[in-house]
């Protein structure tokens, strides 16, 4: 029952869109693709993907990253995030440190053909509420080079 209401939720806030704050497209050479994130964030290339900090300098910022590598989980959650989008993944929660409890959402998001392991972290301040799916939304805007 948890579960069912938990994937209802995630599937929720995952077809909602971005919040509408001021965007820019994220492009990541290692990974032929490029996404919408908000302006400001700030974007690591890497040898094989990228990671993006939100509100960095923030004591705990929002961050997520795509590596082209085999996802070190797919979990058992199914989302289609847009045409030709789609993510298996599973939320680990924890209490945290100091900086408040820890969500964590790790999987595997299909891009067409071609797929890649995601990461997303958010931590929320005591008694906080911490949801790693905030990503979602910014992922279903994934697009392949041409």
């Amino acid at each position: 029952m948890i579960r069912v209401a938990l994937s209802a939720l995630v599937l929720l806030f995952a077809c909602t869109p971005p919040p509408a704050v001021a965007t820019k497209r994220a492009e990541v050479p290692a990974l032929r693709c490029s996404l919408d994130v908000p302006a400001g964030t700030e974007v690591t290339l890497h040898v094989d993907g990228a990671t993006f900090i939100l509100e960095p300098g923030a004591r705990a910022p929002h961050a997520f990253s795509l590596h082209a590598r085999a996802p070190a989980q797919r979990g058992e959650l199914r989302q289609v995030l847009a045409p030709d989008v789609s993510i298996a993944y599973a939320l680990e929660a924890n209490d945290g440190g100091s900086g408040g409890s820890e969500s964590t959402l790790v999987g595997a998001l299909q891009v067409g053909d071609r797929e890649f392991a995601v990461k997303c972290h958010d931590q929320d301040e005591w008694p906080g509420d911490p949801d790693a799916s905030w990503c979602l939304a910014w992922l279903a805007t994934i697009r392949l080079d041409r």
